[in-house]
């Protein structure tokens, strides 16, 4: 996300002020880039329509939450926001910026504080997490607003879904040196914020998908959910013979 690549669309208004924003954190749905770990039992371009379901699933879901949402796009230089996968009317969509994942998350969320009328409690989610609810997202924002200093949700592989944070928490060092895509994220970034003496809380755990272990994890959720929840996971998994 940059602050002279602000859309590659121009947005109909601009979002109203809110002391609230969420980045979601997420990549185009090209073979080969996105959920690579899934082509051990799918082909490239099964995968990538896998992750095409999530983000569209997650969008649609995050945008009646209480806070203003902002997508995040890792894209390659010259490549175009992919506004095909989101829903209709999109939300704002920002580059992401910098040479590693930490790097990109904390520039992500500095410039959330700063831009676009700023905002007072800022927080990063991926786009691996298609069952996601409402609820925990609101109540981390609550914890912060509520005197926290960072909130996580923490993920079962050992990393984290949510972060979110008051804007006097975003520092840069609470993302460096950190393993990311290993088991050992959230311990790391424990350590990080105990270091920081920042006050941390967490919220409920969330399932991440990157897998194909995780992927029937996935299934088995959702066959037990409302067969109205993740519509596009749901049809998508059906037509691969994963989903009754």
């Amino acid at each position: 996300m940059s602050a002279d690549t602000p859309s590659d669309r121009p947005s109909p208004a601009p979002s109203p002020v809110t002391p609230r924003r969420l980045l979601l954190f997420t990549k185009p749905a090209v073979p080969g880039r996105v959920k690579t770990r899934l082509t051990t039992e799918l082909s490239p371009a099964e995968a990538a329509d896998v992750h095409r379901a999530f983000v569209g699933d997650l969008v649609e879901r995050l945008s009646g939450g209480d806070f203003d949402l902002r997508v995040a796009w890792a894209l390659a230089p010259g490549e175009e926001v992919p506004w095909d996968l989101l829903p209709d009317p999109p939300p704002p969509s920002r580059r992401q910026r910098g040479e590693d994942l930490g790097e990109r998350l904390f520039r992500g969320l500095a410039e959330a504080v700063r831009l676009d009328g700023g905002a007072g409690v800022v927080a990063a989610i991926g786009s691996d997490h298609p069952t996601v609810l409402l609820e925990p997202v609101h109540e981390a924002f609550a914890r912060v607003e509520a005197g926290a200093d960072v909130v996580l949700g923490p993920s079962l592989d050992g990393g984290y879904y949510l972060i979110v944070l008051a804007a006097g928490a975003v520092r840069p060092e609470l993302f460096e040196g950190v393993d990311w895509s290993t088991e050992r994220v959230l311990a790391q970034t424990r350590e990080r914020i105990a270091a920081a003496g920042l006050r941390l809380e967490t919220v409920g755990e969330a399932l991440d998908v990157d897998t194909p272990a995780d992927l029937a994890l996935l299934v088995a959720e959702l066959e037990a959910a409302d067969p109205s929840f993740c519509p596009r996971t749901r049809r998508l998994l059906r037509s691969l013979g994963r989903l009754a």
